[in-house]
């Protein structure tokens, strides 16, 4: 197998997991609608990751998602950034976009992160939401490419 194939393999991998990671996100509420046993390991999975409180959390089925809405921003974002991979780099080459580009992504989602820390302000869910999407767009990037490089380093060996 070339390098090309280990990064499309790895690159297939990770997009199953993104579409089960985001499966379980929604999977949640419809377990705990329908009172089936399993909801509250799905909930619980996600704990770690995220606050999940409630009243930040978009609803479905009747119920909070597992995670809250910043965080589905940046899940289904990281989603979107994994389907748009591919067609930006190619599976040719493994480099990092620039510090510049990630820092200037992620100074929204930092500022408002803060504010509502702070208690300056309390952002609603639409704009949490469009913030964790932007930024998560960008995480594939760096995400496929460290975890692509670390492959082809050990491949190598």
């Amino acid at each position: 197998m070339d390098d090309r194939d280990s990064l499309r393999t790895l690159y297939l991998m990770t997009l199953v997991g993104g579409l089960v990671w985001l499966g379980a996100i929604v999977l949640a509420p419809y377990a705990r609608s329908r009172s089936s046993p399993v909801f509250p390991f799905l909930y619980a999975c996600f704990s770690p990751v995220c606050h999940q409180i409630p009243a930040r959390s978009f609803r479905l089925f009747g119920f909070p998602l597992a995670v809250c809405a910043r965080c589905l921003g940046i899940y289904t974002g990281t989603f979107g950034g994994l389907v748009i991979y591919p067609c930006r780099r190619r599976f040719e080459r493994v480099r990092l976009p620039s510090l510049r580009l990630f820092l200037t992504v992620s100074a929204p989602i930092v500022l408002d992160t803060a504010g509502n820390a702070l208690k300056l302000w309390n952002t609603a869910n639409g704009p949490r939401f469009i913030l964790g999407f932007i930024w998560g767009l960008l995480l594939p990037f760096y995400f496929l490419t460290g975890l692509g490089e670390l492959v082809l380093r050990r491949k190598k060996r």
